[in-house]
């Protein structure tokens, strides 16, 4: 029996490994009660970039070859302005829009599990997880800076079983 099994997401994982963080990342898919380690969170938010990373790197060839042939066209023109559509513009603007399609759904598939696993990287910190929602606003640093801090055995208050004992 692994160590990841043996802790339920919502309890911190001290010393994750990149597998185990991954994992327990989609098993709390929209787990918002508990706490997360430092080794969680962070090999989750290597994961998330290093796949926003591979689905981003389609949009930016297609980009760059669009780029191209409007450059193309205009300087072939000589006014900048093309009155008729070249097929090939027109695909490769079909090509953006379908990348930006897979970046969309892989962000919003992404969204839910990151906002889990951060609300529940600030309680670990002492924080409450409610930080995490800064980053809608355009504050997305100072939950983010707030990441960084230690685990916190003030935390334990934001744990089920905890508040559980507590209640009576």
């Amino acid at each position: 029996m692994s160590t990841s099994s043996v802790v339920p997401i919502g309890q911190p994982l001290p010393g994750a490994s990149f597998r185990q963080a991954v994992g327990r990342f989609f098993r709390g898919y929209v787990t918002f009660s508990g706490r997360a380690s430092l080794s969680e969170f962070w090999w989750a938010m290597l994961f998330t970039f290093l796949v926003s990373l591979v689905v981003q790197i389609p949009f930016w060839v297609v980009w760059a070859a669009f780029m191209v042939q409007v450059i193309a066209a205009a300087s072939s023109t000589g006014s900048g302005i093309e009155t008729s559509v070249d097929p090939a513009t027109l695909a490769l603007s079909g090509g953006m829009l379908a990348t930006i399609g897979i970046m969309l759904i892989v962000s919003l598939a992404l969204a839910l599990p990151t906002y889990a696993a951060m609300w529940r990287r600030l309680q670990d910190a002492s924080f409450h997880g409610a930080f995490a929602l800064l980053s809608l606003i355009g504050v997305g640093i100072v939950p983010l800076v707030m990441s960084v801090f230690p685990s916190n055995p003030a935390g334990i208050r934001f744990d089920p079983a905890y508040r559980a004992q507590m209640a009576p």
